[in-house]
């Protein structure tokens, strides 16, 4: 029974920590944030698969979101 409740604690904490977007910056809200992620993640792709370029989405993303003054997060909000 405790590897069961282990492993739905887990399950839990992985679904939680999904919800939250992966870059945070001072003094903006969630919803922005989130726009901002997929709006550098799809720019991360159109590179990717950009003949010329091959670039690498997770990179690129990374970039343009240090770009815009985010840095990368793991937060709980309700903490």
């Amino acid at each position: 029974m405790s590897t069961l409740r282990l492993a739905l604690s887990i399950a839990a904490l992985a679904a939680l920590c999904a919800c939250s977007p992966p870059y945070s910056a001072k003094g903006v809200e969630r919803e922005r944030a989130m726009a901002d992620y997929q709006d550098c993640y799809s720019k991360g792709c159109l590179a990717h698969y950009t003949p010329e370029d091959h670039g690498s989405i997770n990179k690129t993303t990374r970039a343009c979101m240090k770009e815009r003054g985010y840095h990368e997060t793991l937060s709980f909000p309700w903490w």
